[in-house]
């Protein structure tokens, strides 16, 4: 984060930031998203330079202010348990709030990309939940740097889209959705970053890049709205993010 912040100062231009993990929550569950699902979380969640965090605790105490069914956060070490966080996934009983964003659902029931999980998720194999917790307190901090401040926005939900795409854009991205295979580093979470980087390059040279961070034109006007205003999106779905 102390290099990104660097780079950020140092770059008076447009910069984007593209980060893999989830921006928000389902509609509903009063989470919402960007700058005030990361405002939200940053007041329980504590790290240090030692990436010593409390996700676990801050989960459980969001359940148990979002709901008195069990969840909707779930999976942690058994050590972890408590009355308001269950090691396994218990039944999905809420009914103000979907298990899956709108962005997740039309992944995994219409590009089958079933790799991906609910942001509910917080711990083994697939799980993306503890890294946008933490995720999104760093982004919190990031966006109250005096010196940077003034120029941060989460998108979609304070660009419009793509509507106002100048300062500093916070973006999420899901890398695993280009394709890797010409990428040679030994690290696969290193050839997805370098696939995804060099697909927005491509973009941006052809002059594209813009396009992706446009509302899909087959959202209705309920979903549009909800995503814009609570759930997020992933960066290139519903535009042409495959080669």
């Amino acid at each position: 984060m102390a290099r990104i912040g660097e780079l950020l100062s140092t770059n008076q231009g447009r910069a984007f930031v593209g980060l893999d993990f989830p921006f928000g929550y389902p509609a509903g569950s009063g989470l919402g998203g960007g700058r005030i699902a990361a405002a939200t979380i940053a007041l329980d969640l504590a790290s240090d330079e030692l990436d010593a965090n409390n996700p676990f605790e801050v989960a459980a105490l969001l359940n148990s202010q979002i709901s008195s069914q069990a969840g909707p956060f779930w999976g942690c070490p058994v050590s972890s348990q408590s009355e308001h966080l269950t090691a396994k996934k218990p039944p999905f009983l809420h009914k103000a709030f979907r298990e899956w964003r709108i962005v997740e659902k039309y992944l995994r029931d219409e590009k089958k990309e079933h790799s991906i999980s609910a942001v509910w998720k917080l711990y083994t194999t697939g799980s993306v939940g503890s890294q946008s917790l933490t995720g999104l307190k760093e982004l919190n901090d990031l966006s109250r740097r005096p010196d940077i401040a003034h120029r941060i926005k989460f998108w979609p939900f304070e660009t419009g889209w793509d509507r106002d795409l100048d300062g500093i854009i916070l973006t999420e991205i899901w890398p695993s959705l280009h394709d890797l295979t010409s990428y040679r580093h030994p690290i696969k979470d290193a050839r997805q970053v370098l696939a995804c980087r060099d697909w927005l390059l491509e973009k941006i040279g052809d002059g594209t890049a813009c396009n992706l961070f446009a509302a899909p034109g087959w959202l209705s006007t309920e979903d549009e709205k909800k995503c814009r205003l609570e759930e997020g999106w992933v960066l290139g779905v519903g535009q042409e993010f495959r080669e």
